[in-house]
């Protein structure tokens, strides 16, 4: 990559230059009122878009549970999901980048809520694992435009703050979602006269998620997609053969971080509600309150934490830092007999990696060209469910053992050494950019005042 001449080129929408690390300055308020109108559609869109998804990620593993599938079975289940996301993404990437990222948004979300709704009408093995499918190939191509979407309508200087206020207000919808999780069963059991804990109760407090998420979908008609048409890609060909593809050894240095990181996902964050319900033998309720509180805990960490971790250390060393100290408590949350102390580990952890995910995508995006970032999103992305797919198989294996310690104990391992990796493969790439665009600031000639 030539940072020599990437480094110089204005800022903008759809600009090919990488950004560098800015000083997080300015109120929020102040910062919104700078964001472009797309960008404020989009934060509203983050702000409904896991309503219904939020629902959906506390429930569904206790619905199997209810419905009397083992935790191996459940296991496959979101290994299912997993593979398939991941298989998808890549494709996702690319047709990202040549159709746009309004039109991925609209058909991942309404494929993935068609396949939900199936699935939530058959208990046959083999269906559930195919509708599992299904709704991981729309998951697949939603995930990989955002990141993209917010570069391309923003200013370097604005970024912290909206990828930083995306990551938050989609755990703010999150907990609306976690916290309705928690006590729909109840309300559906007491209309059908039914424990909450019946799976037809559990499934209503589901269908519910369904029109939730849909509604997420209404700030998305109204935006307005902004890239130079030397930005767009030419045809599918340049795609698939990925000729659009510049910074070759940074992707690849992206996609072994993002490898090791998804071994960890796929082993404990689809299983926090079931160990929450299973470990510790929790009602619904309170799974959905703890899941919750997590949610909450991740808005603080990425508004109050995440802006001071960014100045202070910049994003790569940020990254460590904040991996660094998520991993202890996630080993500590299985270990610890006490309920309020794994309640305490699981908020500090939640709050940590909440902050890694708006700097890890930021920094993905800044490094690479217009032309490729959503190519390389869906290698990320895709990257990190491949792998995440067999370690939530092996995961339902262990913990249909009861063993929650070894599945916790091997996750906190394994989020330490991205961390490690990030720091080791960008923090100076990341002083070299910041450099270049201190440089081309200070030769900047000021523009002449009109008479």
């Amino acid at each position: 990559m030539d940072l020599s001449t990437r480094g110089r080129q204005p800022s903008g929408a759809g600009q090919n230059g990488a950004a560098p690390l800015m000083a997080v300055s300015g109120s929020w308020l102040q910062m919104i009122q700078r964001f472009s109108r797309n960008a404020r559609l989009f934060l509203i869109y983050a702000l409904l878009a896991d309503l219904g998804v939020g629902i959906w990620r506390v429930m569904f593993a206790l619905y199997l549970l209810a419905a009397g599938f083992n935790l191996d079975f459940i296991g496959l289940v979101v290994a299912t999901n997993l593979l398939l996301h991941g298989l998808f993404a890549f494709p996702a990437g690319l047709i990202a980048d040549k159709m746009g990222r309004k039109f991925v948004f609209i058909v991942a979300s309404t494929s993935a809520v068609v396949f939900r709704a199936f699935l939530l009408f058959t208990l046959d093995p083999l269906w559930v694992l195919i509708l599992m499918a299904g709704s991981g190939m729309g998951d697949g191509f939603h995930a990989v435009a955002s990141g993209p979407f917010i570069m391309e309508n923003s200013q370097p200087e604005e970024r912290p703050h909206l990828f930083a206020l995306q990551a938050s207000f989609l755990n703010l919808s999150a907990f609306t979602g976690a916290m309705a999780a928690g006590f729909l069963p109840a309300f559906w059991g007491g209309i059908l006269g039914v424990i909450p804990a019946h799976y037809t109760a559990v499934r209503l407090a589901l269908v519910i998620s369904l029109p939730l998420t849909l509604l997420s979908l209404l700030p998305l008609i109204f935006l307005r997609e902004h890239r130079l048409p030397q930005d767009m890609i030419d045809s599918f060909a340049e795609l698939f053969t990925l000729r659009n593809i510049q910074s070759r050894g940074i992707i690849a240095r992206l996609v072994v971080c993002t490898l090791v990181y998804g071994l960890f996902f796929g082993l404990v964050i689809p299983f926090f509600s079931v160990f929450f319900r299973e470990a510790h033998l929790l009602p619904y309720q309170s799974v959905g309150t703890i899941m919750a509180a997590g949610f909450i805990g991740a808005v603080v960490g990425t508004l109050v934490l995440g802006p001071l971790v960014t100045r202070k250390f910049g994003k790569a060393r940020g990254i460590w830092l904040v991996l660094w100290v998520a991993a202890p408590s996630v080993a500590l949350m299985a270990y610890m007999p006490a309920l309020p102390l794994v309640v305490v580990f699981f908020l500090v952890s939640r709050a940590f990696f909440s902050i890694s995910m708006p700097l890890r995508n930021q920094l993905a995006m800044e490094l690479v060209v217009t032309r490729e970032r959503g190519t390389t999103n869906g290698l990320i992305h895709g990257a990190m469910d491949i792998v995440g797919s067999p370690a939530a198989a092996l995961a339902g294996v262990i913990l249909a053992s009861g063993n929650f310690t070894l599945t916790f104990s091997m996750a906190a391992v394994l989020v330490a050494i991205p961390g490690v990796l990030y720091y080791y493969f960008f923090h100076k790439l990341e002083e070299r950019q910041l450099q270049v665009r201190l440089d081309g600031q200070q030769f900047q000639p000021r523009p002449r005042l009109a008479l």
